[in-house]
């Protein structure tokens, strides 16, 4: 069966973030990714309904992928993401997506003590269960 699972990420890494769904395509995986991804400033005037919008995505999911990158640990987006997986009971792991950058973990991963995996589609399928 299928498991629907959130992606957090920052616009930065999408390049990457389409390669990781393009292996977990290739490798049959039973995954569904689910993502909203913004553009926006945390703080503004659309910010609520944005807001609001990403809460059904995480709330139909039962997994969030939060997808590292140099840059995602100083999103507001990402953290706020992160808190309303908690928030909603889905289970929440950080995944690496560059072995040759720093990938700082978001605060709110360390703090919920979260699983950190690297880029590996069969460890992560084995993790989420």
């Amino acid at each position: 069966m299928a498991k629907h699972v959130f992606l957090s990420f920052v616009e930065e890494d999408l390049a990457h973030v389409n390669l990781f769904r393009g292996q977990a395509k290739n490798k049959k995986s039973d995954l569904v990714f689910d993502d909203y991804s913004v553009k926006v400033p945390y703080n503004s005037e659309s910010a609520p309904y944005i807001r609001a919008q990403i809460k059904e995505k995480i709330r139909s999911a039962s997994v969030t992928i939060v997808l590292l990158g140099p840059t995602t640990s100083s999103s507001k987006w990402v953290d706020w993401e992160i808190e309303t997986s908690y928030a909603l009971g889905n289970k929440v792991l950080g995944v690496k997506l560059y072995s040759d950058k720093a990938c700082p973990t978001p605060a709110a991963l360390i703090a919920r003590g979260a699983k950190v995996l690297g880029w590996d589609i069969d460890a992560i399928v084995k993790e989420i269960g």
